[in-house]
């Protein structure tokens, strides 16, 4: 197969310049990785090379992209549920080979196989809507392999994949690429692992792109070290703002949470992690009171069942994995102006709003369509948005997904920042932990039906 080419390609989405005269050659059989900031255009990239853009949106200003005419193309979205066509894995597999005009014959191992690729056999056959966001993403790395394309574009692949599953995946990456010179084009903000895949590093800045050097690539990559937290453990005398009291969860007749007993501290940032599918995501939603549970969950010494919705939710609030879930409106100013309809934190003023927006990178963005965001600034406006509702307990799940190291620390300043003005209890959700350690006050662990605090060094 040839090489995929940018030809001095300018690219625009709702008049706003994306990419600007980019001349580049992606070499067929090797695996490169795309850099850059949180809304930099690395998305639009890989959708220019599948054929999505301009088909479905934006428009080609100057120059071409030459894609090779035998290339056979395999895309794995920033948000999987945007591609799910069926309702289980081994559904969405087999309908994947079917339009491929796979012989029927054919079916069945290749499903075997792209499904122990994404390590999902063990989920073949359930709702794909009952799996966790890291579960969803290695069903639609499977999905992708299956088709087994010589092209592979992987857009955050690993945004809510636990450590171990980043780590399998990364290896399966290789082989394919050693076994069947697949050409792997993959954008990454957390670059740690990569350097075992040997990639040809590029980084996108201000609509450009450029080739880094061996030596700067290698440097890049060798300072993205695993990262670590260290937090203590929570003293006893401390306040806690939610009680668990023989609380456990099911999924059907299985436990998710046996019995636990536990607190979650007041006014501190307390954070969740464990391995994909183990139930963090459900154990949010059912402080939430979104999801049933038996035992008990207090809130500020009452039991949450004995609040009234109306009165719950004015005090605790839950930000979504999903960032489309929590938006109401179509742009960017309108959910602005609900935000500020709906305002309760003193510390955003307008003028601390306009601030904020600055720093994030949303400026002027306010007649924007809020879906044709990035991810990244999906994210961003949405922790925006959370934070000056001023509930004084946020549940957050997966927040951080799509930032970029400088957008993240700019958000972590932000709650700091809004914390110091209205103290805030914060317990999140993340697979991201670059940047979080001194950040997070208390760790809990969530693994084998066991929810615990943890203290002293963790590595991911």
């Amino acid at each position: 197969m040839k090489n995929i080419r940018f030809n001095d390609l300018s690219f625009n989405f709702d008049q706003q310049p994306i990419l600007k005269n980019i001349t580049a050659e992606f070499t067929a059989g090797k695996i490169h990785l795309l850099t850059g900031v949180s809304g930099s255009g690395k998305s639009t990239i890989l959708k220019l090379i599948a054929g999505l853009l301009p088909k479905y949106g934006g428009e080609i200003v100057t120059g071409a992209v030459d894609v090779p005419t035998d290339a056979q193309i395999g895309m794995v979205f920033q948000d999987p549920l945007m591609q799910f066509a069926l309702d289980t894995p081994r559904h969405e597999l087999e309908f994947t080979l079917e339009n491929c005009q796979v012989p029927t014959d054919k079916i069945p191992e290749r499903v075997k196989e792209a499904l122990q690729f994404g390590k999902v056999d063990d989920l073949a056959n359930r709702l794909i809507t009952t799996l966790s966001g890291g579960q969803q993403q290695r069903v639609a790395l499977a999905a992708a392999t299956a088709m087994q394309p010589n092209v592979l574009l992987l857009d955050e692949p690993f945004a809510n994949i636990d450590e171990e599953n980043r780590q399998l995946i990364l290896k399966q990456l290789v082989r394919l690429n050693s076994d069947y010179h697949t050409t792997i084009i993959i954008t990454d903000h957390d670059l740690h692992g990569y350097e075992r895949l040997h990639p040809l590093v590029w980084q996108l800045a201000k609509g450009r792109l450029a080739q880094l050097s061996t030596k700067n690539s290698n440097q890049l990559l060798t300072a993205s070290a695993t990262p670590q937290i260290t937090t203590a453990l929570p003293p006893s005398t401390l306040p806690v703002i939610i009680k668990f009291d023989e609380l456990a969860i099911k999924r059907g007749n299985h436990f998710l949470l046996l019995p636990t007993n536990l607190g979650i501290v007041k006014n501190k940032i307390t954070l969740l992690t464990g391995p994909n599918g183990i139930g963090k995501s459900t154990l949010l939603k059912a402080i939430a009171r979104l999801l049933k549970y038996e035992g008990k969950i207090d809130y500020a010494g009452e039991s949450i069942q004995k609040i009234s919705p109306g009165k719950y939710y004015k005090h605790l609030g839950l930000i979504f994995q999903h960032a489309n879930d929590q938006f109401l409106n179509v742009t960017v100013g309108e959910e602005l102006a609900l935000g500020f309809k709906t305002c309760q934190n003193p510390y955003f003023s307008q003028q601390q709003v306009n601030e904020a927006l600055a720093a994030l990178g949303l400026n002027g963005r306010e007649d924007q369509v809020v879906y044709s965001l990035s991810g990244g600034q999906k994210k961003k406006l949405q922790i925006l948005l959370m934070l000056m509702r001023g509930q004084e307990t946020l549940l957050l799940d997966e927040p951080f997904t799509g930032l970029d190291p400088a957008s993240l620390k700019t958000v972590l300043q932000l709650i700091k920042a809004s914390q110091k003005e209205k103290p805030q209890t914060l317990l999140i959700v993340s697979h991201q932990l670059s940047g979080l350690d001194g950040f997070i006050d208390y760790h809990l662990t969530m693994n084998h039906q066991r929810l615990n605090y943890v203290g002293g060094s963790y590595e991911s």
